[in-house]
């Protein structure tokens, strides 16, 4: 097998193990032993750090970190705590294929960020991208199990974009970005589960048990294959076809679930949820080829 297609497979690994988080994160807030959600990603947080750090030491990474780098890896975790939470909050109320969708518009919000704050530059290209993501938007906006709408649903989800969004950019003007990604994975879901587990202290009571093998399962897989195995398959995958393509390929999460909501959970696909799928994809896509060709790295 040569790069390019060991890199379409690793890509393709990365994308559709992210895309199972429904697959395992909705049976945990269900059932009577249902679980907040603070405490689920407590879970995720910390199966998914034994999974990198086995990573890291088998390739004998330095895990050292200044002062500096640590209080910018806190502000980096903070907004990618409140990404992931919003993310399995929203699928209470929306289907988790249309949920993960609208997450995934992530680098529209990214663009609008750099264009306002950032003063950079528009195009047409990046107005068509603008105009399909919120058609996107407006088309898939909350059809739920019964076909109502739920607009809570949609705002949260865009508000888990948006916060990934602020994310990115805060990382592309960090020190911490040239540390190595999966050094800096590490210690962003380190730190994420430190502030959870303060979180659950003051307010919730604590973290939630483990009750049953079902559970335990659940939060292996969301910790060991949507967290571990879709990070550490993205590093490879960038090196071996390049950031734009590893971005266009990210278009497999929500692909992966929207077919689990439809194929485990009933979830009906609905002509607006296709449409809206095909514009947010199709809006993305526009906006990762314009920066392509501007030479200007994807984020």
């Amino acid at each position: 097998m040569n790069t390019t297609a060991k890199g379409f497979c690793n890509r393709w690994v990365s994308a559709t193990s992210f895309g199972l988080i429904p697959l395992f994160s909705i049976p945990l807030m269900t059932g009577t032993t249902a679980m907040q959600p603070p405490s689920i990603l407590i879970y995720r947080f910390a199966f998914g750090c034994l999974g990198i750090l086995c990573v890291l030491l088998w390739k004998r990474t330095d895990l050292r970190l200044s002062r500096i780098e640590l209080m910018q890896i806190a502000l980096l975790a903070l907004l990618y705590d409140v990404e992931a939470l919003l993310m399995i909050l929203g699928y209470k109320y929306m289907p988790s294929g249309p949920a993960t969708t609208l997450v995934f518009s992530y680098p529209i919000w990214t663009e609008m960020i750099m264009l306002i704050f950032f003063k950079a530059r528009f195009s047409w290209t990046t107005m068509l991208a603008l105009a399909l993501a919120f058609a996107g938007v407006a088309s898939m906006s909350g059809f739920d199990h019964s076909g109502q709408t739920q607009p809570i649903g949609v705002g949260i989800e865009l508000m888990a974009g948006l916060a990934y969004s602020f994310y990115m950019v805060a990382m592309s003007r960090m020190r911490v970005r040239h540390i190595g990604s999966l050094k800096l994975t590490f210690y962003v879901f380190l730190l994420g589960l430190v502030f959870f587990l303060i979180f659950t202290t003051m307010f919730t009571g604590g973290i939630e048990p483990v009750r049953d093998t079902s559970t335990l399962y659940n939060l292996l897989m969301l910790g060991l294959v949507c967290t571990a195995l879709s990070n550490v398959m993205l590093i490879p995958a960038v090196k071996q076809i390049g950031a734009t393509m590893t971005a266009i390929l990210g278009a497999f999460e929500p692909l992966t679930a929207m077919i689990v909501s439809i194929l485990v959970f009933g979830d009906h696909l609905t002509a607006p949820i296709i449409g809206g799928f095909a514009l947010i994809i199709g809006a993305v896509t526009v906006l990762i080829l314009t920066k392509m060709r501007s030479r200007v790295p994807a984020v």
